[in-house]
């Protein structure tokens, strides 16, 4: 049986990390005058703030940012995989020089913290992305201007993402034995038969652990989406929660509402699929 300050260190750290959700939880059912008196719980418990939580012009605009989340969070972890899948594969199993460096300079842009390029970020995106062949002036795509617009997020949470997505994936490339692909090659696969039969299947708990990294960051990140967005046509669940402080009040019922509402899918994912991150925690990055 183990000590008893282990079960103490436990319940302690149980203790600590629920509390704050608890509380979310209670308060979101809670009267804006029994928070703002402190009570810790309600004395008459109502719905009342998700009711209005969901109704009305404040119910439509916190549904479309409901909407937004889901769909930025979506298109970025697809994409990130996607990209992320076939680059951290170059870089486990081809050889080439400065492989190892070139992976910790990926990690290093993964470093960076978001406020440093905020600012070019969102120049290019005032002025529309624009792909160029370099040394010339000849332009192959120019876009619109992406302010305001869902894919302006997307694009900022995938370049920040993929480099993260690319180390964590590389590590689980580089633990399959390459005696499988090669006894692949010699069945007569070719290089994408191979990696489709036999290393995504293989690397899949990777890959489900990096989506599901990718998501959460996606879901949660709020200094992008508050850059941005201007117009509920763009924002997302926290610059949508964040709206509920007004100049000269805020409104606690609809806040802690909607903080518990945009709490539940990365609690939901924590809870159900925790295998996963923790199997991302623990086998990623490169081997070598």
């Amino acid at each position: 049986m183990p000590p008893i300050y282990l079960w103490l260190g436990i319940i302690l750290l149980t203790i600590f990390t629920l509390s704050p959700f608890l509380y979310l939880m209670i308060s979101s059912v809670s009267q804006s005058q029994e928070l703002l008196s402190g009570h810790l719980f309600p004395h008459l418990p109502t719905f009342g703030n998700y009711v209005k939580l969901f109704q009305g012009s404040t119910g439509k605009d916190f549904v479309h940012a409901l909407e937004n989340s889901l769909s930025v969070s979506l298109w970025t972890t697809v994409i990130t995989i996607f990209v992320g899948v076939f680059a951290s594969y170059a870089l486990a199993r081809i050889k080439f020089p400065f492989r190892v460096t070139l992976l910790f300079i990926i990690l290093a842009m993964q470093l960076l913290p978001s406020i440093s390029i905020i600012v070019p970020l969102y120049i290019m995106m005032r002025e529309g992305l624009t792909l160029s062949i370099p040394f010339t002036s000849i332009i192959i795509l120019h876009t619109k201007p992406l302010l305001d617009t869902t894919w302006a997020l997307i694009i900022a949470y995938i370049a920040t993402s993929l480099p993260f997505a690319i180390w964590l994936m590389s590590g689980y490339f580089q633990s399959i034995s390459k005696e499988m692909e090669e006894a692949a090659y010699m069945d007569g696969c070719g290089k994408f038969k191979t990696m489709y039969k036999i290393i995504l299947p293989l690397a899949l708990p990777g890959i489900a652990a990096t989506a599901i990294f990718t998501f959460l960051n996606s879901w949660d990140e709020f200094i992008f989406a508050s850059a941005f967005s201007q117009t509920y046509a763009s924002k997302t669940l926290p610059i949508a929660v964040r709206e509920f402080i007004g100049k000269h009040s805020i409104d606690w019922g609809l806040m802690t509402a909607g903080g518990f509402v945009a709490s539940l899918p990365p609690v939901i994912i924590s809870l159900f699929l925790y295998r996963y991150i923790v199997s991302g925690l623990s086998e990623g990055g490169l081997k070598e």
